[in-house]
């Protein structure tokens, strides 16, 4: 309650006071040398404590003044306006639980502010330099207009600066290029309007600097940055569960948890997350946008774990993490070793995107010809040092990466599991000093990595590398493009990942070309296709570029293969068993022959698989030539595995029925040992067998007879074969027999294929 003063104890000054405020007139006492208003005076005036003064137009309209006791309506209802203008209190303000009209108080210095559940019917301005040295409190205050308090300082010396708890505003609230030196608590408040937040200055070192937990904003939320300044928060925001009825924007804000910005949110080994944030806005939702573009600093994390946001998440232009936090990484990725603490920049878990997600750099180049000519802005895309978490989360539109910078050597930079994107992940000229993982990740459209670098990837605890972009059991609805100067120095791993349409790796320079440092291994793959289903596969090299690592195509299939020279030039050889395609293609074209001695170099040991696959596509092509060079291959191959006797068979049968698969060469060898056997009974002629028949002694109707089986010439019959001519008849009936059948299994091939 105020202290009362009684009218005969009223200075000059304050008389002067009641009278203007009777007639509502403004007193302005800025150039008198009597500036003082005792705080009961003005209390007394405000509850009708003075006779008369209360009539017609009444209203406190008072400049330049200063109040030397407290002011304090605790309870009333005041039915006149109050209008203050750079008035100093010597002490605190007290309008709790009070009722009031309207209260401005621009450029006022006051010692408090007590205004818990207080009711004000239309604007409360705390405006234009007004300066509290202690906290403002409208805990469960009720505003039915806006609530001003542009320019204003709020100072907490040490405790919060502005206590908004639960507060309702009708309108808007106007706090753009406020500073609060404390913690600004606006924890369940409602603002019917837009909270304008533009050019704000928040500190609160170490601690919390904005508490908005379940805050609710029908309007647009703008932590922006204008002609004023940028907004800037000295200590932590939160935002947890706050819901967002237009935009939220950061543009061009400042976030930073001083006190040297304590350690970043870290994960632990077996997925620990331990918090530590500059921006909590997990279970946010936004109906618009969030942006955090624009010139966007956090250094610390940023935390969006649940995340809805109803349009476009913007993260172009935005810097998230510390520089700092990439040192012992770099320092471990140099010396081979894993990383047990990984810490993170962005972590959004969970979150869910309606529109776009855009965290791309201007471009500078163009495309041409497919390919990209000239480099991204890197200055406007994203910078995170740090992981950067994306686990199962869900954009209905777009994502694009391109021309970002995520650095965090020897970890997942992006990781990003059970991903889902509704239209196209653009990923090209990203540049990722981690590993990039997005295991059963879903893309509808095309995941475009063109042109993108994966540098210095994750390490295991055994020192080994992981591949640098790890998209095992993945599906792309459309194409996977990883070419035009695409590098990923640990591998790919696209182990049964289903690909719509192509999947290219085009001019892509995959493994570790340099041998590796310190104590680390060379990723034995560069790239882990087993079981990867796609239209049309493309693996076509730089020259003199071959996959540093081996190529495991195992149980993949492609309607299409496209190859050339360098991807059977692999350090670590191509591993094909299994491997299924409908049709084959080099660039630039090439011999069977040529293929072939390619199989021979990454396949030591046999497999008849891929030459049977070979075959039977050749075949399906109408090329039979081709088809039946490669079943010899297979025959060759398969009868060097035996031991002497069988490669001895094998010989034989190459050179003498071609495996069965040249079935004139038997017709040939027939002929041959037909004119021998001519030969041979042309000086050594038979005796007759039976004395009683006569018959006419001819050399190549004898052979002839010996040679072809089942037709009955009769001559074998007609003469005793003895001495030497004994075995060479037998051995021309052998010959026969084997050669008449073979011809005739490699004619009904040729019918059946016809």
């Amino acid at each position: 309650m105020f202290k009362y003063v009684g009218p005969e104890e009223l200075t000059d000054t304050e008389r002067e006071l009641c009278r203007a405020f009777t007639r509502g007139d403004q007193l302005d006492l800025s150039d008198r040398e009597d500036r003082q208003i005792r705080g009961g005076v003005l209390a007394a005036l405000l509850t009708d404590s003075y006779p008369g003064t209360g009539q017609g137009l009444a209203a406190l309209h008072l400049v330049g003044a200063t109040i030397t006791d407290s002011m304090d309506v605790t309870g009333r209802t005041i039915k006149y306006l109050i209008d203050m203008e750079r008035c100093v209190f010597e002490r605190s303000v007290g309008v709790a639980m009070a009722k009031l009209v309207g209260l401005r108080m621009s450029g006022c210095h006051v010692q408090g502010f007590r205004g818990q559940n207080v009711t004000v019917e239309s604007d409360l301005r705390l405006e234009a330099g007004f300066t509290s040295r202690k906290f403002v409190d409208l805990t469960d205050a009720r505003v039915r207009g806006t609530l001003r308090l542009e320019g204003a300082i709020l100072d907490g010396g040490g405790r919060p600066a502005f206590l908004g708890a639960r507060l309702r505003v009708t309108g808007s609230v106007q706090a753009i290029a406020m500073r609060a030196f404390g913690e600004v608590r606006l924890r369940g408040a409602h603002i019917g309007g837009n909270l304008h937040f533009t050019g704000v200055k928040l500190s609160n070192p170490g601690r919390t600097a904005l508490e908005g937990t379940g805050l609710i904003v029908d309007g647009n939320l703008m932590c922006d940055q204008s002609g004023g300044g940028r907004f800037e928060s000295e200590g932590r925001m939160h935002l947890a569960g706050a819901n967002i009825g237009g935009a939220a924007v950061f543009s061009g804000a400042l976030l930073h948890g001083a006190d040297g910005d304590a350690g970043p949110a870290v994960v632990l080994p077996r997925g620990r997350i331990v918090d530590s944030v500059v921006l909590a806005a997990d279970r946010l939702k936004v109906d618009g946008d969030l942006r955090l573009d624009a010139g966007f600093t956090a250094t610390g994390t940023v935390g969006l774990r649940g995340a809805e946001i109803g349009g476009h998440l913007q993260l172009s232009g935005a810097t998230v993490g510390r520089a700092e936090w990439i040192e012992p990484l770099a320092e471990a990725s140099a010396a081979g070793h894993a990383v047990d603490a990984v810490p993170v920049a962005l972590v959004a878990d969970g979150i869910r995107v309606g529109g776009d997600v855009e965290a791309r750099g201007a471009r500078k180049g163009s495309l041409r010809n497919g390919e990209i000519v000239g480099e991204e802005n890197t200055t406007d895309a994203l910078n995170a040092y740090g992981q950067v978490r994306l686990v199962d989360a869900h954009v209905r539109g777009s994502a694009s990466l391109s021309g970002a910078r995520l650095i965090g050597p020897a970890i997942d930079v992006l990781f990003a599991d059970r991903l889902t994107i509704g239209g196209t992940l653009f990923l090209r000229r990203l540049s990722a000093r981690g590993s990039v993982r997005m295991q059963n990740a879903h893309v509808g459209s095309t995941l475009d990595c063109s042109g993108a670098d994966l540098t210095e990837p994750r390490l295991r605890a055994d020192d080994s590398i992981k591949p640098s972009l790890d998209l095992r059991v993945g599906t792309i609805g459309k194409d996977l493009l990883c070419s035009y100067g695409f590098r990923a120095v640990g591998g790919v791993r696209a182990r049964l990942v289903e690909v719509g349409k192509i999947a290219t790796f085009a001019d892509a320079r995959l493994g570790m070309e340099e041998p590796p440092t310190s104590g680390r291994t060379r990723n034995p793959l560069a790239l882990n296709a087993y079981g990867l289903s796609a239209q049309q596969l493309i693996l076509t090299f730089p020259k003199g570029r071959a996959p540093a690592g081996g190529v495991l195509l195992t149980r993949a299939r492609v309607v299409s293969f496209v190859d050339g020279a360098e991807l059977w030039a692999a350090s670590g050889g191509v591993e094909v068993e299994d491997f299924t395609y409908d049709a084959i293609e080099a660039r630039p074209e090439v011999a069977v022959s040529v293929r072939l001695a390619w199989m021979r170099t990454v396949q030591p040991d046999f497999a008849p698989g891929p030459y049977e696959r070979l075959a039977q596509v050749y075949r399906d092509g109408g090329d039979e030539e081709r088809a039946r060079q490669v079943q010899l291959e297979r025959q060759r191959r398969r009868y060097a595995e035996l031991g002497p006797a069988g490669r001895l068979w094998g010989f034989m049968q190459e050179w003498t029925v071609g495996y069965g698969y040249r079935p004139w060469l038997a017709m040939v060898w027939l002929a041959v040992f037909w004119v021998f056997g001519t030969l041979w009974f042309l000086g050594h002629e038979m005796v007759k067998l039976d004395n009683d028949q006569n018959p006419a002694w001819s050399p190549p109707m004898l052979s002839l007879d010996l040679l072809v089986p089942i037709v009955d010439l009769g001559q074998d019959r007609m003469w005793r074969m003895t001495g030497a001519s004994q075995w060479i008849s037998g051995v021309l009936i052998a010959l026969g027999w084997v050669l008449a059948s073979t011809a005739a299994a490699g004619a009904t091939r040729v019918l059946k294929r016809n």
